[in-house]
């Protein structure tokens, strides 16, 4: 598994971890520790978005192999 797959696989299961715990603290009343945590989602979605499209690159041309 190379360390792209491993950063995509960790962005993803902290992304959701992260949307679980703003909802149930959100809930909770605790709005400002709720709210940051659900502000951290989208860009640990982005960066396992930009890791998931630097597998699917090849070394030689930087073309896609998909």
């Amino acid at each position: 598994m190379t360390v792209d797959l491993v950063t995509l696989y960790a962005c993803r299961t902290a992304a959701v971890t992260a949307f679980a715990g703003g909802a149930s603290l959100t809930l909770a009343h605790e709005w400002l520790a709720g709210a940051l945590l659900l502000w951290l989602v989208p860009s640990l979605l982005l960066v396992a978005n930009r890791a998931r499209l630097a597998h699917a690159r090849t070394h030689h041309t930087g073309r896609t192999s998909r």
